[in-house]
């Protein structure tokens, strides 16, 4: 009885396997055959290999689109998405490791590391909202080990940090249009802090003087946080006082109020509108002002319509208002080679009447190599056009500016931070082209000046330019800018 009891006991378990067994190997044959995510095997893995070869030659920009490539044909393979990310963030280029962290996401979602290591690369990026809205989800999630959560918090505090760091555009900016472009000074992380983080009340005074006038420019306004971090209401008032040769001096103000902020993908805005006081007049005026960086292209915009201009050059003249608008494109082929574009359109009025010469289009052209990075050294070429469009017959007679420039230049200039609150800068260079005359002229421009944070509640800042030819006028400009400002 018993071997019959044990025949009858091994009789099933060889049926069972003779019934799975076809089922059980075709299984395995169809994968092998079908499958388009092979196993991923280090040790065996040719492609693996190669990358990180290529990761240990310092070569991470070809390390990423080789990475970019072999995620195709290997999907499962974590660890190449988390390298990809790392390298980007390393080599301070975002987009790339973004787009494969996508990619990573969708074959493993809700992967936190994936998703911490995404945010990083945003606030790399400068996209606050969207790197908050990951870190927030994760900061919620109860599977997270101590180890990743301890990470979401500290970069969730550097997200408030950076947050902060964004200097905010400012109305003052646009609302006296300077000849020379002064770079503007830079800040400590204190004063941003300041900018950002509460309700503070700011005063920049900006004072002007060259041959043809000058102007004294002050500006007071509230600001205050809207929502959170990233958009802020502002409301103050610009008031101006200024010169001009051969006019009587003048005041003009303008009383605002809008918001400015961030927008998803690092982009800045600005908008704000209100009463303008000028030759006696109330007028209505608005300013906008909005910056887009995308990838390697950085675009930005501002219009302006019935708000203080500088008349003849820098001055503020009696009831002069202007409209325009200015559109910059930035495209950096290389961390240390950029073009730009840029094109400005203006029209002018006096006392509500259009000025006798008319609109002026501006259009330049720069290319910007810096070839030593301490002490900063930059090679700046390109080429300007200036034209006026006259409204009467006869312009010459009473047009007191060139109605055309067209010049090419080159110069060498320099922006260095000395420590931590002194920032120099400096221009010097050449052009060469026409001004309102039948041949070339060539002339020499110089500028230099500097910023200083006294205290992060106080900032100091100056530049002196001499060229001997301007693009409004035939013979030397000298000017000296001036201003501080304050937070409260």
């Amino acid at each position: 009885m018993k071997p019959l009891s044990g025949r009858a006991g091994r009789l099933p378990a060889r049926l069972f396997v003779s019934i799975l067994g076809p089922f059980f190997w075709a299984q395995i044959f169809l994968s092998a055959a079908f499958s388009d995510e092979p196993a991923f095997s280090p040790e065996h893995d040719d492609d693996w290999k190669t990358i990180q070869a290529t990761v240990q030659r310092h070569q991470y920009s070809l390390a990423i689109r080789q990475l970019g490539s072999y995620v195709r044909t290997h999907p499962r393979n974590r660890d190449a998405y988390l390298l990809g990310g790392r390298l980007a963030r390393k080599i301070h280029t975002p987009n790339p490791g973004i787009a494969l962290l996508d990619r990573g996401v969708d074959r493993f979602p809700g992967d936190p590391v994936l998703l911490r290591l995404k945010a990083e690369l945003y606030l790399e990026k400068g996209d606050m909202v969207r790197s908050k809205a990951i870190l927030s989800d994760l900061s919620r999630r109860k599977d997270l080990s101590r180890d990743e959560r301890a990470k979401v918090r500290e970069d969730r505090k550097a997200l408030r940090e950076l947050a902060m760091s964004m200097p905010p555009l400012v109305t003052f900016d646009q609302n006296i249009n300077f000849q020379e472009a002064i770079p503007p000074p830079f800040q400590s992380p204190g004063t941003y802090a300041l900018e950002n983080a509460s309700t503070h009340l700011r005063v920049s005074n900006t004072d002007l003087s060259y041959s043809g006038g000058s102007s004294i420019g002050t500006s007071v306004a509230v600001e205050t946080p809207l929502i959170k971090d990233t958009v802020h209401f502002q409301a103050g008032d610009n008031l101006y006082v200024g010169t001009a040769t051969g006019q009587s001096s003048a005041v003009e103000s303008y009383l605002f109020a809008g918001v400015d902020g961030q927008g998803p993908d690092g982009i800045q805005f600005l908008a704000d509108a209100g009463d303008v006081f000028a030759g006696g007049e109330v007028n209505a005026g608005f300013y906008g002002h909005v910056d887009v960086p995308a990838g390697p292209i950085r675009i930005d915009g501002q219009v302006w319509y019935q708000l203080p201009w500088s008349g003849y050059g820098q001055a503020i003249i009696a009831g002069g208002l202007q409209s325009g608008g200015l559109l910059n494109a930035t495209w950096t082929l290389t961390p240390d080679l950029s073009l730009t574009g840029e094109y400005e359109y203006t029209s002018d009025t006096i006392g509500g009447t259009r000025t006798p010469f008319g609109a002026n289009h501006n259009t330049l052209f720069t290319v910007d190599w810096r070839f030593r990075k301490s002490p900063d050294l930059h090679l700046v070429a390109g080429y300007d056009s200036q034209t006026f469009t006259p409204f009467v017959p006869n312009p010459v007679p009473t047009v007191p500016v060139l109605l055309s420039s067209r010049y090419g230049f080159a110069g060498l200039s320099s922006l260095d931070q000395i420590g931590r609150y002194v920032v120099l800068n400096g221009q010097i260079g050449g052009v060469i082209g026409t001004f309102d005359t039948p041949g070339p002229l060539a002339g020499f421009q110089g500028d230099g000046g500097l910023s200083v944070q006294v205290t992060p509640r106080i900032e100091f800042y100056a530049n002196l330019s001499y060229e001997t030819l301007a693009a409004a006028y035939v013979g030397s400009v000298t000017t000296l800018m001036s201003g501080i400002n304050f937070w409260f």
